[in-house]
This record gives C-alpha cells, sequence and structure tokens, in this order.
C-alpha cells in the first residue's frame, strides 16, 4: 500500500548498512581500478540514456556497475527513474510494480505513483511481495542515491522474462510522460570457470551491442547461458533504439581471484 516504506533487504550483506559506510563503499567503487575511475559529478553533457548494472554484492560487482552510474550522471538528472531487475524469489505476479517507497542506508526513495499508475494493465501489476525479498532492484538504489541525492523510482521486478513480456513491459514505458530513464538490472553468467565466463559472456554482450533479441533468447532457453536478468535488458532495447556502449566487461574472478564466478557488464542505451 503507498505510504508504507519497504525495508532494505540485503543491506548489511550485500553493501553496508551504516550511511558513511555505504558512501565509503560507492566512492570506493568508482575510483576502484575496477571502476571507471573518477567520482561523478551531475552534468547533462551526453544524450540522455538508459543502463543496464549488475546487481551483485558491491565487493564483488559495484566497480562496474559505477560504470553505468558514472555514465548516467553525465546524462543529467531525470525526474524519476524506472528501475526493472528479474525475480530470484519466486513470489509475486509476473510482471510486479512496488508502489511502496524503497529505504536505503541513504535515505527514502519514494515512488512515483502517478507513473505507477499509468503503467498498470492486466499485465502489468501492482505487488508488492515480489519486492520484499528482492534484492535485484534494491542494490541499485542506493547509487542514484550518492548521485542524484533525493530521487523517485519506479520499481520492477520480472518474473516473467518471455519476449512477450519484455515487449509489453517497453509498450508500457514507451507512453509514461515526463522525463524518466530506464536502470536494466541483471548479472551475466553464474559460476562458470574464468575461460567459460570470458567466452559465453563476450557472446551475450555480442548479442546486446548488436541489439540482436532473437539470439540473447536463443542464448537464454539454450540452458547454456545463464544471464539472470535478460527481460530486464530486452525491455531497455526494446523501449530505447539508440547507440548501445559497452562500458565494461568483467566478473567476481577478477576481485576475488577464485576459480568460478560471476559475470559483470555496464551498457548504456541512447534514448531515440
Amino acid at each position: 500500500m503507498p505510504g508504507i516504506v519497504r525495508k532494505p533487504h540485503v543491506s548489511g550483506y550485500f553493501y553496508p548498512s551504516e550511511q558513511d559506510a555505504l558512501k565509503e563503499k560507492i566512492e570506493w567503487a568508482f575510483t576502484h581500478w575496477n571502476g571507471p575511475g573518477y567520482i561523478p559529478q551531475v552534468k547533462a553533457i551526453d544524450q540522455k540514456k538508459g543502463i543496464i548494472a549488475p546487481h551483485a554484492g558491491y565487493d564483488y560487482s559495484a566497480p562496474v556497475a559505477a560504470h553505468s552510474f558514472g555514465s548516467l550522471a553525465n546524462s543529467g538528472k531525470y525526474d524519476y527513474y524506472v528501475v526493472i531487475g528479474p525475480n530470484h524469489t519466486g513470489l509475486g505476479s509476473p510482471i510486479s510494480i512496488g508502489d511502496q517507497d524503497y529505504s536505503t542506508p541513504l535515505g527514502r526513495a519514494k515512488v512515483n505513483l502517478e507513473a505507477v499508475s499509468d503503467l498498470q494493465d492486466d499485465v502489468v501489476t501492482v505487488d508488492n511481495m515480489a519486492h520484499v525479498q528482492e534484492h535485484s532492484v534494491e542494490v541499485e538504489i542506493p547509487f542514484l542515491q550518492y548521485i542524484y541525492g533525493d530521487v523517485e523510482i519506479v520499481p520492477i521486478v520480472m518474473m516473467d522474462q518471455s519476449l512477450e513480456a519484455a515487449q509489453h513491459l517497453a509498450s508500457r514505458l514507451k507512453k509514461l510522460k515526463g522525463n524518466f530513464t530506464i536502470v536494466a538490472s541483471s548479472d551475466l553468467n553464474h559460476y562458470l570457470t574464468l575461460s567459460r565466463l570470458k567466452k559465453l559472456d563476450g557472446h551475450f554482450s555480442q548479442a546486446v551491442l548488436n541489439r540482436d533479441i532473437r539470439t540473447i533468447y536463443r542464448y537464454e532457453y539454450s540452458g547454456e547461458i545463464s544471464v539472470c536478468g535478460f527481460g530486464p535488458i530486452v525491455t531497455l532495447l526494446s523501449t530505447y533504439e539508440g547507440k548501445i556502449d559497452l562500458l565494461k566487461l568483467s566478473n567476481s574472478i577478477a576481485m576475488t581471484e577464485s576459480e568460478k564466478g560471476v559475470g559483470y557488464a555496464s551498457f548504456t542505451v541512447e534514448m531515440i
């Protein structure tokens, strides 16, 4: 229900639970050797864009995510931010919008209720159950708050990531009012050796760069590739038709030197 605040679920686990420590961790990500190497300042010097960013624990994926959010800062400030993540919990409806404000250690991100109302139909529905334990949207919010301060969001969780669902959601997003952007939340392939990660993440990233949606779904449904947020990615690609850039492709092995890991990528998609 509107007015009820969603409490953070992975604070103190995926990212620090204390405000100053969280700010320091985000700054660490921006200045890390695997990150962009700078603290971003909001300035509208680039084309308006949406982004793809990973959603794992900050120790592993935040430097890669920082590439996306740094580039977003260079495109200016938006009225609100539509954050779309995959459903890892199995809770909620097929495409679930949250209408509860998100609380993080950096404050309260308010939900834009007008946009929530405009998005709803028989397929895209309000269902906060999908958001309670889901991390894929939550971990993106502190980056937005660090860069922009107070932000308004539209949080969406996709259990149905089919092509039909992604294209339907994109058609709804195209009708939204105001100056908004989209954050598509996704990690790449999961729990593979470095050589395997580089190969499969490379194939998937090339399909994204080529806007080859058919190949994205062929990869996913083959069972060989395990990109968790392919639905949010295809939704973004189906909403914004401009130039796609790959800013960073990396993985958790680069951060931990473990034998197997998870792939991460940072993309931007220009609005047209």
